[in-house]
């Protein structure tokens, strides 16, 4: 499954269990992933790793902040 981001990145997601999800954010132009996002336990929210070399403007951050910003309201809504 992929979700829209913006004009230049979208979501795929990776894995899928029960409690989590792991996505990927996707370069639209390049087909190549720019960052993973999933859950980090220690803090209870999900987190973004980006790969190495890569770069944002602003406008894919706040993309990207408001994808993490539904996943954790998702799993706070789940009973996570």
């Amino acid at each position: 499954m992929s979700i829209d981001g913006n004009k230049w990145i979208y979501f795929e997601l990776v894995k899928d269990t029960p409690k989590t999800q792991v996505w990927d954010v996707i370069n639209k132009a390049s087909e190549e992933p720019l960052a993973r996002i999933s859950w980090y336990y220690s803090w209870r929210q999900y987190v973004i790793s980006p790969e190495p070399q890569t770069i944002y403007n602003d406008g894919c951050l706040e993309t990207i902040i408001n994808f993490m910003k539904r996943l954790n309201k998702d799993h706070k809504i789940k009973g996570g």
